[in-house]
């Protein structure tokens, strides 16, 4: 690919990664609770789990898992379905 970094350019990047600062997030109650309130409503509503899913990842092994992927990625249904 390219080039490896040398040593000098090395500690060049490292010397102005920790010289770095970033300005601390300030936030008043209300523009903190109207925040929390963006991020709830861009959450999923939860479903309940299908225990069909549930016994699947219960007793499934990593080769089954490995086959049972590669059978989805080539539009297969998932097995617990």
């Amino acid at each position: 690919m390219g080039e490896p970094m040398s040593p000098t350019l090395g500690k060049r990047i490292d010397a102005l990664e920790a010289a770095r600062t970033a300005a601390p997030v300030r936030l008043t109650p209300e523009e903190t609770a109207e925040a929390a309130c963006q991020y709830e409503a861009y959450l999923p509503e939860p479903m309940d789990p299908d225990p069909r899913a549930t016994a699947y990842w219960a007793t499934v092994t990593p080769h089954r898992i490995a086959t049972d992927y590669d059978a989805m990625l080539k539009g297969a249904q998932a097995p617990w379905e």
